[in-house]
């Protein structure tokens, strides 16, 4: 019996925890496509080139969080999601939970137009637990921005699961 090979996309790849979900995806014997910033930078595209079965399963594509018009074709093909980029910089500020949060919603949204996205894994940075203060109106658009993501994930559900229908 042949096996089909499904595909993964792992979004920031390159990531500490991107590139621990592509070496055991690809030790698994998935297809991965993984995103990265930037494909001509050595120091984070090698380490994920010589992983074991890399050679043969793994494709590296450029997609920025914030570029929205990079995740449809990133997608094309792929069954899974891991969605684990997230900007993690050596100074955090509010930006980097507009960056979070507008990123997942642009993975979200292409991933509602893509027909063979099957399963979707969010994660969440460390920075969520670290007590970074921000202010109340800032909190206000997250909690929105949020709530739209609850809604295009419901799109997403009815799309492959079709209406929910409540146990009796």
């Amino acid at each position: 019996m042949l096996r089909t090979i499904i595909g993964v996309l792992v979004t920031g790849a390159s990531g500490y925890l991107g590139i621990h979900c592509v070496k055991q995806l690809l030790e698994a014997g998935y297809l991965v496509r993984g995103t990265v910033r930037a494909l001509n930078n050595p120091k984070k595209i090698e380490p994920l080139r010589s992983l074991p079965f890399a050679s043969e399963r793994l494709e590296l594509v450029v997609a920025d969080l914030e570029k929205p018009d990079q995740w449809h074709s990133a997608l094309q093909d792929c069954t899974y999601i891991l969605h684990t980029a997230s900007p993690f910089p050596i100074t955090p500020d509010e930006t980097i939970i507009k960056t979070a949060v507008n990123g997942t919603l642009n993975v979200l949204n292409a991933a509602t137009k893509v027909l063979t996205i099957k399963k979707i894994v969010l994660t969440s940075s460390c920075v969520a637990i670290m007590g970074m203060l921000i202010s109340t109106k800032n909190f206000l658009v997250i909690l929105y921005k949020l709530q739209k993501a609850m809604m295009i994930l419901k799109k997403f559900l009815m799309k492959v699961i079709g209406p929910l229908k409540l146990q009796q």
